[in-house]
Order: C-alpha cells, then structure tokens, then sequence
C-alpha cells in the first residue's frame, strides 16, 4: 500500500503531517462530518462549515420556493470525490460518491421530501436523520464536493511547504458562494497515475458522522414515546408483578419501526426532541488522534514520534542546517500540539509581504493548555506564532523583540521561540517578562530540552503532563 508520504519520499509519520497520510491505491474509511465543521473554532474550519451551510439553506430554500431549476443546477453538478481516497472503496477508488445518477437521485429525493418542504430540514445533518436512502457516506460525499475549492487550496499550501511537486491540472468543480455557481479552474496539484490528489485536514476526518438515525431512535425517540405512552396509560403499558407500570422498548419498535418516514413524523410533531439529539452531539465529535487514524489504514503503522529526537540531534546549530532545523521543528510541533493546533503556514507572510513569521498554527483547542491561555490568562490567541533560531549560542533581544513585533489584535499576542539552547535561563525570562510587563503579549522559549520532554510526553500520550508542563513555563513567566 503506497502511502502519499512515501511516494514523495517525506520520511514522515502520520503525527508529523496536517493532513490525512492517505493510501494511493485505495481508501482509507474515514469520513468529513458537516458537524463537526461547526463546533471547531479555528478560521479554516469556521469558514468551510459557513460554506456548507451556506449551499445547503439555499438548497432548501430553492426546495421551497419551487424552482426546481436551482436545486436540479446545485445538485446534479455534485461528483465523486475520488482524489480525497477517503471512503468505503476496497481498490482503486471507483467514485461510489454522488455521481451523475445519484445527484438525480438526491435531487428527487429532497424535491418529494416533506421535511424539505416544511422546513423541518435545515442542514446535512438533518438528511441523516429524517430523509431515506442519503446516508452518511454520501453526506461526508457531498461535503468534500461542496468544499473541493477550499481542500484544493490546502493542498497547494501544504505541497508548496513540504516542497512537493505539482502539476497543473482541473480541481474539479467546486461551489463558489460569490457566483452562487460551480466552477473550475486550473490548479497546482499532485498527480499520482494521472489523478490529481486533494488532501485532507486530519482534524476535519472521522471513523462517522455524529448524528445518527438509528442513535436518534434508540435514545430519544424511544424513550420520549416510553415516557408518553406511560402518562396517557396506553395498550403498551406493561403491570409488573411489583406493582410498577412499565413500557417496554421491544413493543415500542414493533409499533414505531426505525425508519427514517417514522422518524421524520414524530420529528415534525416533536421538533424539541429532535433539537435535543443536535444539542447532544456537541460533546461527541472530536478530531482522531494520529494514532486512530493509523488504525483505518489498510496497512496500520505505528505513530513513532521519539524518531524525531535522534532526528533533531542530528542536526547541527548553525546557518548551514537552518533550513532543516525549519523543517523539523514544523513536524515536530505538529506532532506534539495537534489536535489543538492545526493547519500550520510556513513562512506566513505579513505586512504587505514584506516580513514572514517561520510558523503560524491555527489555535483550534477547546480544551487544553492552548485553551487555558484564553480562557484563564486572557491572551488573545486566535493563532499561536513561532519563530526558529538554529543558533550555537542563546538568542537574545533582538529575537525577543522580533517575536514580540509579529503580535497585533489580529494575530493573537502568544508565541514561541524555538531554539538549541539556553544556558542563561534567567536572562531569558527576564526579556519575555519585559514583553509581558509591557502589555504586548506572552513569549515562552523553547530549548531542544524542551522539545524533546514535550516528545517523549507525546510518545506517552500522557497529555495532561504535557499541559502541565506548558503550565508551568506561563507560571515561571506571571509569578
């Protein structure tokens, strides 16, 4: 099984990368859950979420307007998404997404559904829920094909980083809210036997959707009907030789089938009970750890990341290994921060172009240390900046004020110096809490010690340690 990694010779483990490590030959089942977009919080995600939601109310809202034109045009330009090589195919990917029959299937299905008509559905996620024959494979289908333009983009970033070759080639049709149309166009992509290939944000993927119809039936609808049936002191209700009345789930589901036409009724008369399941799933979608990601691949790997640190010492300090350090310490905080930072830019340029900052990571953390510097110190941290300095010797003032001009309201006041070594601890800390004092933001250092505790705490999967480590570097700033 050719990985992407491997046929561009990246020596990176699964930890190491943003994005889905996926197989060539084939796919690995992993899905997108238009959910899940929309309870992450980092810029990338909030604006695909906004995309899909976008295109689905006005879907809907063509449904209920009658013009049919519309809906035939959003839906039957759906295609399978066959570059992604995320799904249910055992060989070469065949396109068992939306194509041109299943579009027109779709089609038909949202233009005779009730729920579309009485406004009961609002977005994909509904379908999965109330609307038979679209499940969750085709609805992570319809998600890459409405966000092709926006996983495009991504792909083009993240080769350019990794120094990937392209091609030039058609991305595909994608959906432009600004035309309110599909487009194509031309785009650098690799190309793997004449296929271009879009990559996937690993925090964006899932082993399933959130909702599901059958998790609907079984724990809310059935024991909303339990508790109903036992009020009104129906045929159902069962007397128990203890005296108590009890209605038992079994006659239930020979009364109420699970079927999405059931379901889409009870919904229609108890709406609230529907809103209850959406508010419940808030809590139960998260990113994979590289490590669950491993286990969908065809051929499952171990997430090595301790390689990294015989790696970092093997570079040497200095001008001439700058370029590596770069490389390194971008995979290497990749593996140690993700799931709450995603989606790193190297060499992120800023004002006007004419400055860069060596590593920008999307702060997309709802729980952790990531989180904590927002929630309890009050950094504004929509992004977390860091700077590389292979240096022999201890960065001094000019580096420290170098991270401290990235900060601005925009970027967030948080960043990182990453470097070899630090022998003067105290002079350091010294400069970052100038930083602090002066109400410009929080500076931590990072020496190659830290890096490589952080890594074997990340080997570990020890992550409260970890935070408690990053604590403990804020708390020998503030005190």
């Amino acid at each position: 099984m050719t990985r992407f990694s491997e046929h561009y010779g990246l020596r990176k483990c699964q930890a190491e990368l943003d994005f889905v490590d996926i197989p060539l030959d084939t796919d690995i089942r992993l899905f997108v859950d238009p959910y899940a977009l929309t309870v992450e919080t980092d810029p990338w995600f909030i604006e695909c979420s906004n995309l899909v939601i976008g295109f689905f109310e006005r879907v809907i809202g063509s449904i209920r307007a009658g013009d049919e034109a519309t809906v035939a045009h959003m839906l039957l330009n759906l295609h399978e998404p066959n570059e992604t090589h995320l799904g249910f195919s055992s060989g070469r990917p065949s396109g068992r997404g939306v194509g041109t029959d299943q579009a027109r299937d779709l089609y038909e299905r949202l233009q005779d559904s009730r729920a579309a008509q009485t406004g009961l559905l609002k977005d994909l996620t509904d379908c999965e829920l109330v609307i038979p024959g679209i499940s969750s494979d085709k609805i992570s289908d319809m998600t890459i094909n409405i966000l092709r333009g926006k996983l495009v983009e991504y792909t083009g970033l993240q080769c350019s980083q990794l120094g990937l070759p392209t091609r030039r080639v058609g991305s595909g049709r994608y959906w432009d809210p600004q035309r309110r149309n599909w487009v194509n166009r031309y785009a650098a992509l690799p190309v793997y036997r004449d296929r271009r290939i879009v990559l996937v944000p690993k925090a964006g993927v899932r082993y399933r959707l959130a909702a599901d119809y059958q998790e609907y039936y079984r724990g809310f609808v059935l024991d909303y009907l339990q508790a109903e049936h036992l009020h009104a002191g129906s045929s159902l209700v069962t007397l128990l030789k203890s005296g108590r009345r009890k209605v038992f789930k079994k006659d239930l589901r020979t009364e109420y089938p699970c079927t999405k036409e059931n379901l889409f009724e009870f919904s229609k008369e108890h709406p609230e009970v529907l809103d209850e399941y959406k508010k419940s799933l808030v809590g139960k979608t998260r990113p994979l750890e590289d490590e669950s990601i491993e286990e969908r691949q065809p051929d499952p790997r171990p997430v090595d990341v301790l390689k990294l640190v015989g790696e970092l010492r093997s570079i040497r300090p200095g001008k001439a290994a700058a370029d590596a350090y770069h490389d390194f310490v971008l995979g290497a905080l990749e593996s140690i921060f993700y799931p709450q930072l995603r989606n790193p830019v190297k060499e992120e340029k800023i004002d006007e172009g004419r400055k860069r900052i060596d590593i920008v990571f999307s702060n997309g953390a709802k729980t952790g240390f990531f989180f904590d510097i927002i929630a309890k110190h009050g950094v504004r941290c929509p992004y977390v900046i860091f700077e590389c300095k292979n240096y022999r010797s201890d960065p001094g003032n000019p580096e420290v004020d170098q991270l401290r001009g990235r900060f601005n309201n925009n970027r967030g006041r948080f960043g990182v110096l990453v470097c070899r070594t630090v022998t003067d601890k105290a002079t350091m800390l010294e400069r970052c809490r100038a930083v602090m004092n002066a109400g410009d933001g929080y500076v931590l250092v990072f020496d190659d010690s830290d890096i490589i505790a952080l890594l074997e705490l990340r080997a570990k999967r020890d992550y409260i340690a970890l935070n408690d480590y990053l604590d403990a570097k804020v708390r020998q700033l503030v005190m």
